[in-house]
């Protein structure tokens, strides 16, 4: 499958920002599964290209001059093949899976988000369903509702308040596998519905079997195993590591943020 996609974002502040610096991961992964036919990204000052320790493609830039608003865009085009069940192809160059073992400051849990998730540790039952039955009980636990959480809010906050987006489920599942030592790792990116016009950012996370030594995709969103309508742009520990956009500035005052994602099939 070939999508066309287009990711517009806008920062709009209060007061001047003096000084900004931002870490833009907007770039898709390249595998056998997901290919780049052509990609470009736009920033308001000539950008520096990297490859942070996750593998990520990052672009950093700084704005120097007095600024009431800031935008980045990327668009181009990605095909995409069905992954193997659910299960990202094999990598030469990642971190070693313990790596994605230890909690994070927003992936931390406690003893009932443990036993919440107590069945991810029995390995009579196949690897596959233990995880993607997690992820059909973390999003009946914390129910989908737009804007009921901020970037800030963590594993726990969700998990107790009941309610998330895509980035709340992704982190309660980190949180709930790594409380029994399994690897797991946030993956940022997109889903294609071919029945919305508008499309958002998604999340999702990628979960370490041993046994077959890969990554497996799954979306608890969607209770579903990662397939042919995702496109991964990062990953990382959690959403602070594979955010599409990240930095810092000096003054700005309030911030408003708006980002438009339009995603079409054209193939």
């Amino acid at each position: 499958m070939k999508l066309r996609i287009q990711h517009h974002t806008t920062y709009r502040y209060t007061w001047p920002v003096l000084y900004s610096i931002q870490h833009v991961r907007l770039t898709p992964q390249q595998d056998s599964k997901q290919r780049i036919l052509d990609w470009k990204i736009r920033t308001p000052a000539k950008h520096l290209s990297a490859c942070d320790h996750h593998g990520n493609s990052v672009h950093t830039f700084s704005v120097n001059q007095q600024h009431r608003e800031l935008t980045v865009q990327s668009h181009g085009h990605v095909e995409i093949d069905p992954l193997d069940d659910g299960y990202v192809p094999l990598q030469q160059l990642s971190l070693n899976p313990l790596v994605y073992t230890p909690t994070t400051p927003l992936t931390q849990f406690n003893d009932e988000m443990r036993e919440f998730a107590s069945f991810v540790a029995d390995t009579n039952i196949p690897f596959a369903h233990r995880i993607l039955t997690l992820a059909h009980a973390v999003a009946d636990r914390v129910v989908y509702t737009k804007g009921s959480t901020t970037v800030a809010d963590s594993a726990m906050q969700a998990f107790e308040n009941g309610q998330g987006v895509c980035q709340d489920h992704s982190h309660v599942m980190l949180a709930c596998l790594r409380a029994h030592g399994i690897p797991a790792r946030y993956v940022s990116g997109y889903f294609f519905n071919p029945n919305v016009e508008q499309h958002d950012s998604h999340a999702w996370v990628e979960v370490f079997d041993e046994k077959r030594q890969q990554w497996l995709g799954v979306d608890a969103t969607h209770k579903s195993l990662v397939q042919g309508n995702h496109c991964r742009l990062a990953v990382a520990k959690d959403f602070t590591g594979a955010s599409p956009i990240r930095g810092i500035r000096t003054g700005g005052g309030q911030e408003t943020l708006d980002v438009q994602v339009t995603i079409e099939r054209v193939g």
